[in-house]
């Protein structure tokens, strides 16, 4: 079977202002557990924000959501006042663009 993505989860300093900007994102809050707020996604895979102190090091993780229409993703999270900190990327057989999050995490709308 190999092994499956269970959960993505990123460190944010303050779990409200996160939490309000992954809504404008489009996610919806999942239960709250302690220091850990889910944010529902489709599939099994779960997303949560970890409110709390990141651990030492630099941080290379990127979530990528995926999207059906990302011009219109873009658009929308625009007028919300998120804007992406590149231009869209065409791999070919993705196209994807990044975003960053109240702490600086690196967050893609990708479209296959």
């Amino acid at each position: 079977m190999g092994l499956q993505v269970d959960t993505v989860f990123v460190w944010v300093s303050d779990l409200g202002a996160a939490v309000e900007w992954y809504r404008e994102l489009g996610l919806e809050t999942g239960p709250l557990y302690g220091t850990w707020q889910v944010m529902e996604v489709s599939g099994e895979t779960r997303f949560a924000l970890h409110h709390g102190v990141r651990p030492p090091g630099p941080s290379t993780a990127v979530v990528s959501l995926r999207t059906g229409d990302l011009e219109s993703e873009i658009e929308r999270l625009a007028r919300t006042g998120i804007t992406p900190i590149d231009e869209v990327t065409d791999t070919g057989t993705a196209r994807f663009v990044t975003f960053l999050d109240p702490d600086g995490n690196a967050i893609q709308l990708l479209e296959r």
